[in-house]
């Protein structure tokens, strides 16, 4: 099976983590869906350029199948390519799958027109069985693939009741800031990095870190806390298997659709912002216990790597299409 594959492409894109493993199976040719204006330009210039970009995506992606005459084409995420792009594509002979890590319900807003593309591949890919379910009422052809983690950003680091920290990584959201700033007192380092912080002066927080800086905080962390968006409630996001692969004991909301992890026995999870500050104070005063749940936590999610996930999406598509 001959796959394009198309989407961003810059350093600590899904799109370079998943590579590897999509490539065990055969060729794999690189379309990046994002042209100059992403990265050259700044400023007006540069976000006129970048919403050129998107516009000429999926002109780009009808380009690259009557010129490299694909099986498939793998969107990942797929943003500025419309339903028209994804017909044109299957008429000059390939069929289209769009692997869609995030809610297109929730992210509407800013891309009109992404439950139109789903609905118009021949299969859609998501990250959990609930929005599996949804996508179906829709019309949409629909495959699960769970979220894992990048080891290169995110090494295997031994849990130890050693580690003082406690870390999130995240953008700002009203409700983050609600459950962190039941933390802001406690007499342990609380490390809050993520974009869009500077707008509050409850939680002191700094800008955010990428692929080995962001592993390199969490593998120093004795709990790593996980505050979920509302699209991935009762399931899992990206850093559900990042936290764990670091060794840090993961402190989450309730989630059972694609991951493994449970409270008390691999994780824990918290129920309102008083429950998260009595779950970290345990963890602090037994961190020998912290580190026991956080270890077993690492084992259960060792092998969600994002090669093997692009083994799966790719077993998934030649299985489905």
């Amino acid at each position: 099976m001959r796959v394009v594959l198309a989407g961003e492409t810059g350093e600590g894109a899904m799109l370079q983590s998943l590579l590897p493993g999509l490539r065990d199976g055969g060729e794999v040719i690189v379309v990046d869906t994002v042209g100059p204006g992403k990265t050259t330009a700044t400023g007006l210039i540069g976000r006129m350029s970048r919403k050129a970009d998107r516009r000429s995506a999926g002109a780009r992606i009808v380009e690259a199948v009557h010129q490299l005459r694909p099986d498939v084409v793998l969107l990942i995420k797929g943003r500025g390519v419309g339903a028209e792009a994804v017909a044109a594509a299957r008429a000059a002979g390939a069929a289209v799958a769009c692997y869609y890590p995030d809610n297109p319900w929730w992210t509407g807003q800013q891309e009109p027109d992404v439950l139109h593309r789903l609905q118009a591949c021949d299969l859609a890919v998501t990250f959990s069985e609930r929005q599996a379910e949804r996508l179906r009422s829709n019309g949409t052809r629909t495959a699960v693939l769970p979220f894992g983690y990048d080891p290169r950003w995110y090494p295997s680091r031994e849990a130890s009741p050693e580690r003082r920290a406690i870390v999130f990584l995240g953008t700002w959201s009203r409700r983050r800031q609600r459950y962190l700033a039941a933390l802001a007192d406690l007499p342990v380092q609380l490390v809050v990095r993520g974009t869009g912080w500077d707008r509050q002066r409850e939680v002191a927080a700094q800008p955010p870190v990428y692929e080995d800086a962001a592993g390199q905080l969490l593998s120093e962390a004795l709990t790593g806390i996980n505050l979920l968006h509302p699209q991935n409630a009762g399931a899992h996001n990206m850093r559900t298997r990042e936290i764990t692969a670091c060794g840090a004991l993961q402190l989450t909301d309730q989630g059972t659709d694609g991951t493994p992890l449970r409270d008390g026995e691999s994780c824990r999870w918290f129920a309102d912002p008083e429950d998260l500050r009595r779950k970290v104070l345990e963890a602090f005063a037994d961190p020998g216990h912290a580190a026991t749940l956080a270890g077993r936590g690492q084992e259960l999610t060792a092998a969600d790597t994002y090669h093997q996930r692009g083994v799966e999406l790719r077993r998934l598509i030649e299985d489905s299409l």
